[in-house]
């Protein structure tokens, strides 16, 4: 397979994969839905779920406990500290200030080694505990829409299985 015919089929792929995965959202909001529905006006939270008449399995709506949320941290605290106070802990926290921190790491980024120039004094310092780490290479792809509807016209119109649909095992026989 040429380079070329390489990206087509990843063009095609990672297209059809953003297709199908928007649908499937969508699918599921509906059945989500359906199920709320049916669970206020019967009761019902499962239904089966069939292809062409052969029960494959069900679809439930799942109904979890209610989690606890922490809404005003400083109210709480407040609480515990009156009805509490064995529970609460107090601990002196030492960080680097964050946007201190970012322009840290854009310096040596700059460089390409771990050393920070004082803007004050111009020392060059080694900076611990960084480090540069190389990133992996990418392919970016721009379909524009033009492109994603002739794949979903090729797709629709079955000139895309030699391209794209995977060969998958037949399934096997039941042996009585």
């Amino acid at each position: 397979m040429s380079l070329k015919d390489q990206a087509t089929r990843v063009a095609i792929l990672d297209t059809l994969a953003k297709t199908i995965a928007n649908e499937l959202k969508t699918a599921k909001t509906e059945l989500e839905t359906g199920l709320r529905a049916a669970k206020a006006e019967t009761g019902t939270q499962t239904i089966a779920v069939d292809l062409n008449g052969t029960d494959i399995g069900k679809a439930t709506l799942v109904q979890p406990k209610a989690e606890a949320d922490i809404t005003d941290p400083v109210k709480l605290l407040t609480w515990v500290r009156e009805v509490a106070p064995t529970e609460i802990t107090t601990r002196l926290v030492t960080e680097i200030r964050p946007a201190w921190l970012t322009q840290l790491k854009k310096q040596v980024e700059a460089v390409g080694r771990p050393e920070w120039a004082d803007p004050e004094t111009g020392v060059i310092h080694d900076v611990p505990g960084i480090k540069l780490v190389g990133r992996t290479a990418h392919t970016r792809l721009t379909i524009p829409d033009e492109g994603k509807q002739a794949i979903a016209t090729a797709w629709r119109d079955r000139l895309l299985d030699a391209v794209v649909m995977p060969e998958l095992p037949a399934a096997e026989q039941e042996v009585a």
